[in-house]
């Protein structure tokens, strides 16, 4: 008899220990609820978004407030995307005005085979048969340095630069006729992308430093790249990297438009879910 009874009080006492603890935990978790729509309402959605996984993980069992918070988790989307897609227009702004800047330092050779364009105080005309480098752009945007060695033969396949201790060099291209040709005269070198990538930049950061250009092959020649076509490939390359980054950020506000798109139909659609607040 005792021991039924015994029994019988500790089962109640449990069962209100849970109801208890469930009633807390509903508490608790209603709290981060409420802290989660106080940030969405400050504009600090990330924090409203880690304060709903929280939520979700700590409290699995308060289903009516998770499903409460899928429109919180909307409207959070909806916030970072908008804010997102704010950064990457303005960024995209900066960037055009900023090429737009440049359009006089820039010019367009209407070449037979296909238009290109150089620096403004570059003459392409007269560069081939030369000594030196010139930087090119080609009609979307992509950056190629011509190398052209006139005056002794080496049969290059590469050039490296120097300046200030440090050191670049293109990549090296095989004697093939095209993008290296040596019937004109001349030792002329076309590098592209990734085979010259690494030389612009270097030349366009020490452009005001005197520079050791070297022509590489079976033998090698080093003479001073002249200041002006340091310069010019210095304009082209800052040229080549402006529409490089705007073409990403098309891209990036493009994105961020189509994340904002479904956020705000997601937040529209679990509005018209969302269950009364107990």
């Amino acid at each position: 008899m005792f021991n039924a009874a015994t029994k019988t009080i500790a089962g109640v006492m449990l069962a209100a220990l849970v109801a208890c603890s469930g009633d807390n935990e509903k508490k608790l978790a209603q709290a981060l609820y409420d802290q989660a729509e106080e940030a969405i309402d400050a504009a600090h959605y990330s924090t409203a978004v880690m304060l709903i996984d929280s939520l979700k993980t700590t409290y699995p069992r308060q289903i009516d407030i998770r499903r409460r918070a899928l429109h919180l988790t909307a409207r959070a989307g909806e916030g970072l995307a908008l804010q997102r897609l704010q950064s990457a227009d303005s960024l995209l702004a900066a960037i055009t005005a900023e090429s737009e800047a440049m359009r006089d330092q820039i010019k367009q050779v209407d070449n037979p085979v296909e238009k290109y364009y150089v620096a403004a105080s570059a003459k392409p005309a007269e560069f081939i048969g030369s000594d030196g480098l010139q930087a090119r752009l080609s009609p979307d945007g992509q950056l190629y340095i011509i190398s052209s060695l006139g005056s002794r033969k080496v049969k290059s396949t590469a050039v490296a630069v120097e300046s200030t201790g440090e050191r670049a060099e293109t990549s090296s291209v095989a004697h093939d006729g095209e993008r290296n040709d040596r019937s004109m005269g001349a030792e002329v070198i076309t590098f592209m992308g990734v085979e010259c990538d690494s030389l612009a930049n270097f030349i366009a950061a020490h452009a005001a430093d005197p520079i050791t250009l070297t022509f590489m092959g079976e033998k090698n020649y080093s003479m001073t790249l002249t200041k002006s076509q340091a310069e010019e490939i210095a304009v082209v390359t800052r040229y080549a990297t402006l529409l490089r980054r705007g073409r990403a950020a098309v891209v990036e506000k493009e994105k961020q438009q189509r994340i904002l798109d479904t956020a705000r139909s997601q937040a529209a659609r679990t509005f018209t879910e969302e269950a009364p607040a107990e």
